[in-house]
């Protein structure tokens, strides 16, 4: 046949010889310009996506691990906060007296922890016991938990481990229906809790949080109209429990890993307590290109030269947006999250634009917000130490002030200065403490005998109190407002001698009955009725401040088993408090 072809083109003319010649010529380079041209630009566009997916993953890792550092400073706050440590020794010991009180406290803290983190779906404490404590956002309810059923205690697993670890615990993907029938997926969270000021006592309890999984898969997935994109998150074990994929989650990363024509890019999350995953499928990235082999093989060498300008213009406009978009990335990489992407594109590279733009926006948010919550607590510790110095430094002046009496055989004032010194002690450390009724008492000896130096003895105190109450513990500072108030504003009264009684007796197997007594010139009947319905949660009084202030913490510490009640005429005043004891 080939012989018959050759003796055919013998047979041609010059001219159609020369044709022949050249179509044959610019066939040939025309086929192989057509591939490498085509290998090039695939080359090219594969080269530019692995560059920018690999800036993408850079980015998505940091919203992860920036997603849950949120969740680790909640955790954290919680654990360095020692009353939760305190509450739970409570709890683990089981106090009846203070269990359900101490519970409630509780659960109001970590409602208010949910209130202020909406995202969260719910958080909780479990006790040694292994009881479980917490507020649920999903049922808005401390009760009917959705993410802490009794039903299915799956969580009662990674607090377990807590109790085992002194790092932060992540569970596994657990799927769970809502009532409603809708299912959910979701994560926990855990730490364990300890007292930080005894460490060898050891866990005392562990911190849940409970996660929904679609709002950890928004942190690193992208928006993907053609589909080309596959995204997950897997733990150490190969099991995917996040993806944009819902049919892939719970499933093994073996399978999806194993799709020929498609690139796998792969990010350590939480130093490898999790991995993100995303496969790309190459073959649609190469299909786009199947119109230009098309044009390329039927069209004539004019076109094709268009073609290849159009393509190389193509390309450079890819690299321009790519090189756009890589140089945004990693600029919010080093840190600066104010940094947008200015576009008009339409296109994919138009949504990631989009989509990278409101991570950064949201990431930059979250950073103020860290950034002032530590600011605050900065402010809150240089408090605290001004608290330490200030009593420290009155305590040094009043010794030094006493010694100077001593030497100068001032006794009295040496005496003076000790009680005050006392009272002052006692009033500062622990002011809302809880003591023996026996130290109450002798604080309120030395305060006595102040004030009766200072009003040089013009009234008298008796002090009525029974001696089996004298081991039993109540709150500090209860009776010192009432009996400075009987001072500065009862006397001097009409008898002439004025008097103060303080009576304390036991009422029942709980409480404790409190009485300060003084034979004064009374109180006006509209501040006694306001008094005896006073609202602590919303009221402001101009007077009686420390009456105020007893009542208002009698209702903190006691709530409805705490009571107070003035009584008072012209001939005196009688103030009585029904309180429990410990």
């Amino acid at each position: 046949m080939i012989r018959q072809l050759l003796n055919r083109y013998k047979s041609y003319s010059i001219a159609k010889k020369t044709l022949i010649i050249l179509l044959a010529g610019s066939i040939i380079p025309l086929m192989i310009m057509e591939t490498i041209t085509c290998m090039i630009a695939a080359s090219t566009l594969k080269r530019q996506t692995d560059i920018l997916m690999e800036s993408n993953m850079k980015l998505s890792q940091k919203g992860l691990e920036d997603y849950f550092s949120q969740y680790d400073s909640i955790i954290m706050s919680i654990y360095t906060e020692n009353q939760y440590a305190l509450k739970l020794e409570k709890l683990n010991v089981w106090d009846s007296r203070n269990y359900y009180l101490i519970k409630k406290e509780l659960e109001d803290d970590l409602e208010n922890i949910s209130y202020l983190h909406p995202e969260i779906l719910g958080i909780a404490v479990v006790t040694q016991k292994k009881e479980c404590i917490g507020y649920d956002s999903v049922t808005n309810s401390t009760m009917n938990s959705f993410c802490f059923p009794n039903r299915d205690k799956s969580w009662l697993e990674v607090a377990d481990e807590t109790f085992l670890n002194t790092r932060t615990v992540y569970s596994d993907m657990i799927n769970r229906k809502e009532d409603n029938g809708t299912s959910r997926n979701i994560i926990y969270l855990g730490h364990r809790i300890a007292d930080i000021n005894n460490y060898r006592q050891g866990t005392v309890g562990s911190i849940l949080i409970c996660l929904d999984e679609e709002r950890i898969r928004e942190t690193y997935s992208q928006e993907d109209k053609q589909d080309r994109t596959v995204s997950f998150l897997c733990d150490t074990n190969g099991t995917i429990i996040s993806s944009n994929r819902a049919e892939l989650i719970g499933t093994r990363i073996e399978p999806a890993t194993k799709a020929r024509f498609s690139s796998i890019y792969t990010k350590p999350v939480l130093n490898g307590q999790y991995v993100l995953v995303t496969i790309r499928d190459n073959r649609e990235v190469l299909k786009d290109f199947k119109y230009i082999f098309e044009v390329i093989f039927l069209l004539t060498i004019l076109i094709i030269i268009t073609s290849i300008l159009i393509m190389l213009r193509f390309a450079e406009s890819l690299q321009v947006r790519v090189e756009k978009i890589t140089s945004a990335m990693d600029k919010a990489y080093k840190g600066d999250y104010t940094v947008q992407i200015s576009h008009s594109w339409q296109d994919e590279f138009g949504t990631i634009a989009r989509h990278f733009n409101h991570m950064v926006t949201k990431i930059d948010q979250s950073g103020r917000m860290e950034k002032e919550a530590l600011l605050r607590e900065k402010n809150a510790e240089l408090k605290a130490l001004e608290a330490q110095i200030n009593p420290h430094f009155l305590y040094n002046t009043l010794d030094a002030i006493n010694w100077i009496a001593i030497e100068n055989e001032q006794f009295l004032i040496s005496k003076m200065l000790k009680n005050l010194a006392n009272i002052l002690r006692y009033s500062i450390h622990k002011s809302n403490g809880v003591v023996t009724v026996r130290s109450e008492t002798e604080y309120l000896k030395q305060y006595i005998f102040l004030q009766q130096q200072r009003f040089s003895f013009s009234f008298h105190c008796i002090m009525d109190i029974e001696e089996e109450v004298m081991d039993l513990k109540m709150h500090k500072l209860l009776f010192q407002p009432l009996i400075e108030n009987s001072i500065n504003h009862g006397f001097p009264g009409k008898s002439g001698e004025d008097l103060i009684t303080l009576t304390i007796r036991k009422k029942g197997e709980r409480h404790l009955m409190l009485e300060v007594k003084d034979n004064g010139k009374g109180m006006n009947p509209e501040l006694i009725h306001e008094l005896n319905h006073y609202d602590y949660s919303a009221s402001s009084l101009e007077g009686s401040i420390g009456v105020r202030n007893v009542i208002m913490r009698i209702k903190y510490y006691y709530g409805d088993e705490g009571h107070f009640e003035i009584e008072s005429d012209e001939n005196g005043t009688t103030v009585r408090a029904e309180i429990l004891f410990e």
